[in-house]
């Protein structure tokens, strides 16, 4: 949420500097994202609050912080002169809570006033006219966004909210047009389409310099709807941002009086009452706070007065007390109040959790519940860090590539991001690019995360793997950067304590096995390793050592055909010997189709080996 601290001071007289008041919003939940740059603080909050989403909303839980009287702003207004005349047709009840609207007549439209084009620039939304601006305010102010529409423009007088026909088109306000389906809400009156319900108005009846008659709508709909109409059609706005949160009705009621009053002060003109469809009121939440709950949270025992001055600065009604505690009704504006709990975070929140006293735990702390797969993966970070990788976290999601493997979404946000990865390369190979623009050479990366695989269309048929990423540049070429990854793939097993493992070859990949257990895959470039699986061989390790024994290490090199796999000839050195414990390549080099291999022997007994005995049995190894 963006705040203009100016516009907000309109409704709370804090004499604070802004960045005191950034620190207070921050107390409260709302917390600062930003330097604040020309008087405007953005902030972000992860509470699903939708009143937070205005200026207004941000300004009560202040005033309420700082024991302040919030002025509400002016919304009441003149009689109407009668009936505005245009016909409101709900014919998709199901998607449509509220629409409430007022006509005008004989206004002017033009330019905005200085301090509305300021305060609505300062947001973020560049102005237009007096009446557009004035629904985007009211949007902003109170959270409720708005539409108006000229009337002259229209075939017929009405409005008809009905669900859109397959195929059917709209040119949006913005230029844009989109074809829609079945399931999507609009507005049009005869034969033509004049919004995208809850999500953007049409151009052919926007409201221009020539206007002199309009219907203004505040409407109230069902968000689930709304959410997947906007991403069906990749629509994101300020608009989108409102109403695809659980909005009360009793908004439209606020957002249109308000709006009424600014249109007839900066535009003048008639106002005249028109259709408020609302069938099926929704009654306001009425729910009990025992003190004791708030003590037991908190950990404070807070004064009864103490405890109703905040709900009350915060529009909570009481409509019983007694010792014990409250029965209150929740304020329209706070659907995300729904258990006593959230009722007390109000109180705490408003208390300040700064007051909340700090004690040393008495009991014993609770048992470790962490997967143990968590913690061997942070070993996994540890080990590629210390060799000298750069850990990378990258967004898995991508654009769908058609193939039925791939689990893609719903309810994408684009097109460019509409699907899972089936593997962790194709969102971290492009980290190099990073690296190059940056001149950074030798670029050793490496991602722990997810892998998204579907082998049908049930649900358990999806599955998830746990993975390992490692990939290295090939800058100084390919040969020489698969070498350096094959020396980093053997330090990283022998780090965990994982040898032995064999290499088949399949294609340009090598799979990695440990035993008949398949550990990952070995590319050019890159290695993938499934880190359940590492556990699973790193648990095999493990042994219960009854005797000590002499350990010592020699280095041979052979020289094989470079297309050989060498899975077998590591197999045949540790099987030439029973005093050999583990085989592994520490360097290789391609020659003349001839690959010369430096291997590392592991010798182990419980005497001390002679170099004459490990000379024999290097004799004695026939590759």
């Amino acid at each position: 949420m963006i705040i203009p601290l100016e516009w907000l001071k309109e409704y709370v007289n804090v004499r604070k500097p802004n960045n005191d008041i950034a620190d207070s919003l921050t107390a409260l939940g709302l917390m600062q994202e930003k330097p604040i740059e020309k008087g405007v603080l953005e902030v972000e909050h992860r509470m699903d609050r939708s009143d937070w989403l205005s200026v207004l909303g941000c300004a009560r839980d202040l005033a309420a912080l700082e024991g302040l009287k919030l002025k509400k702003p002016e919304g009441l207004a003149p009689p109407s002169k009668g009936n505005g005349l245009v016909e409101i047709k709900v014919k998709a009840p199901d998607l449509v809570k509220r629409f409430n609207t007022r006509v005008f007549r004989n206004l002017e439209v033009k330019d905005s006033p200085k301090w509305l084009k300021e305060r609505l620039e300062a947001y973020g939304l560049p102005s237009k006219n007096n009446i557009v601006d004035i629904t985007n305010y009211v949007m902003v102010e109170l959270g409720q966004p708005m539409h108006a529409q000229d009337l002259s423009k229209f075939s017929k007088q009405e409005i008809v909210l009905r669900k859109a026909k397959n195929g059917e088109k709209i040119t949006t306000l913005l230029g844009e047009e989109v074809e829609l389906d079945k399931t999507m809400l609009v507005l049009a009156e005869g034969n033509n389409l004049l919004a995208i319900g809850a999500i953007v108005g049409g151009a052919t009846t926007g409201v221009d310099e020539t206007t002199t008659d309009i219907i203004l709508d505040a409407g109230n709909y069902n968000q689930s709807n709304i959410r997947k109409t906007s991403r069906k059609l990749g629509i994101r706005n300020e608009t989108v941002l409102r109403t695809e949160k659980f909005l009360h009705p009793d908004s439209t009621q606020a957002a249109i009086e308000r709006a009424a009053k600014l249109i007839l002060d900066l535009a003048g003109g008639d106002y005249y009452e028109n259709e408020d469809y609302y069938k099926n009121e929704i009654p306001y939440t009425e729910m009990g706070l025992r003190y004791s709950r708030v003590e037991r949270i908190g950990g404070i025992e807070m004064h009864s007065d103490n405890i109703k001055e905040i709900l009350l600065a915060l529009e909570y009604e009481i409509i019983e007390e007694n010792t014990a505690g409250l029965k209150l009704r929740v304020p329209y504006f706070r659907t995300d109040v729904l258990v006593e709990d959230d009722i007390v975070s109000d109180v705490l929140r408003i208390n300040n959790y700064k007051n909340i006293p700090v004690e040393q735990i008495e009991e014993a702390p609770p048992k470790e519940i962490t997967p143990e797969i968590y913690k061997y993966e942070e070993k996994i970070r540890d080990v590629l860090v210390g060799l000298g990788l750069h850990e990378h976290i990258t967004n898995p999601l991508i654009k769908e590539n058609g193939e039925s493997t791939q689990v893609t979404l719903v309810n994408a946000l684009n097109a460019e991001q509409s699907a899972l990865r089936e593997e962790i390369y194709e969102t971290l190979k492009p980290v190099l690019e990073v690296y190059k623009k940056h001149k950074l050479k030798r670029a050793k990366i490496f991602e722990v995360g997810l892998t998204y695989h579907k082998t049908g269309n049930k649900y358990e048929n999806l599955k998830e793997v746990r993975t390992l990423e490692v990939i290295l540049d090939t800058e100084r070429g390919v040969e020489e950067s698969n070498t350096e990854l094959k020396q980093i793939l053997s330090a990283f097993l022998t780090n965990l304590g994982i040898a032995n493992v064999r290499y088949e070859k399949s294609g340009s990949r090598a799979v990695i096995y440990k035993e008949r257990l398949e550990l990952g895959e070995l590319r050019l470039d890159s290695f993938s390793l499934y880190t359940e699986s590492l556990l699973k061989a790193d648990k095999k390790q493990l042994r219960v050592r009854d005797r000590l024994l002499h350990k010592t290490s020699e280095d041979i090199t052979i020289e094989v055909a470079s297309d050989k796999q060498l899975g077998p000839v590591i197999s045949k050195i540790k099987e030439s010997s029973d005093k050999i414990s583990e085989v592994y390549v520490v360097d290789s080099l391609t020659k003349d189709n001839k690959l010369a291999i430096t291997i590392r022997i592991i010798f182990e007994d419980e005497n001390e080996i002679s170099r004459e005995e490990i000379a024999k049995i290097k004799d004695s190894i026939r590759i």
